[in-house]
């Protein structure tokens, strides 16, 4: 879409990317009422419409359509192999793509693919298409359309996480090559890996900067979800070389080094450089852990980006924006 404003909404904040005539030219990032959403899900769409007509207001968001990224709680998201067929036959089939994950009537669903290869051949085996797909409650999709109404939007487009980075590397036309995306988040660190632009895997890690906010709250004896994430995010008083902090640290970067290692011993190759983007990305002392820890260049969003507008804030607003170019 050529203008439109793309959502990404977390637990703890929202990030958002303005697009005009096919160009990010704003990132925006605010800090959400402490519980309006838990989990991905948010607890008072009410609530919710009044904090967006009041981002509107504030940030004179004048461009209508708009896009949202989906967390893992609301959306599937997968990549596998499925017969050759038609469009039609795909996509009467593609709910069993899902019927490890989908346990309630199909019918409840959205489902949507993008062939990613063509016909394979070989080994006397019939071909086949290699496929990424999605499924996402019909509930899910009214509620966010209602949502947006509401607060002076019109949306278009919901698609998974996976899907707003891949966009981001489809864009930018980068030489194909392996790569993952560390998404460090309030609750969550995700790896994304790629090959190119195509989506291989996912893998998540439980815990995220709320982790460290309830250290420093501890330290400082300050509410964890408004003064510890500013200390957090200021580096106050030395807040982020707290050992405690430190440890968590340590931690993140060991299972991302299992991850990695997890993909290249099952056959997913060598991966060539991690991006690191979400709120975390912010938190020097965390990066050069990571860049200590793990046998890869750890590098910012800029492949995805090729030349950002001066001061987007590319690596908090990387998924938002990817939502725009779909």
């Amino acid at each position: 879409m050529r203008n439109c404003v793309g959502f990404d909404i977390g637990d703890h904040a929202m990030h958002i990317a303005v697009a005009r005539n096919g160009t990010v030219t704003e990132g925006i990032s605010e800090r959400l009422p402490e519980d309006l959403v838990k989990n991905g899900t948010i607890t008072s769409m009410a609530a919710m419409t009044d904090f967006l007509k009041e981002i509107r207001k504030k940030n004179k968001l004048h461009v209508r359509p708009a896009g949202i990224v989906l967390p893992a709680s609301l959306c599937y998201c997968r990549r596998f192999s499925i017969a050759a067929m038609t469009r039609d036959q795909l996509m009467f089939n593609l709910p069993y793509g899902f019927q490890d994950f989908i346990t309630d009537d199909k019918s409840n669903y959205f489902f949507d693919c993008a062939v990613l290869d063509a016909v394979r051949y070989g080994d006397g085996k019939p071909p086949e298409f290699d496929v990424v797909a999605a499924a996402v409650r019909k509930e899910v999709v009214q509620d966010y359309t209602e949502l947006f109404a509401r607060s002076g939007f019109r949306l278009k487009t919901v698609i998974p996480e996976e899907l707003a980075y891949a966009n981001l590397l489809r864009h930018s036309k980068v030489e194909p090559h392996r790569h993952g995306v560390i998404d460090i988040g309030h609750n969550t660190v995700k790896l994304f890996l790629f090959a190119g632009s195509q989506f291989e895997s996912v893998r998540v890690m439980d815990y995220g900067c709320n982790a460290l906010d309830e250290v420093i709250a501890e330290h400082f004896g300050v509410d964890s979800y408004y003064i510890a994430a500013t200390y957090r995010e200021n580096n106050f008083n030395g807040a982020n070389d707290l050992e405690g902090c430190r440890t968590i640290y340590r931690s993140m970067a060991i299972e991302i080094l299992k991850a990695v290692n997890f993909y290249r011993f099952n056959g997913g190759g060598t991966l060539e450089h991690l991006h690191c983007c979400g709120g975390g990305a912010k938190n020097e002392a965390l990066m050069e852990t990571l860049r200590s820890t793990l046998p890869i260049k750890l590098t910012d969003m800029s492949e995805f980006f090729g030349k950002p507008k001066e001061g987007l804030d590319v690596p908090v607003v990387a998924a938002a924006a990817g939502v725009t170019m779909q």
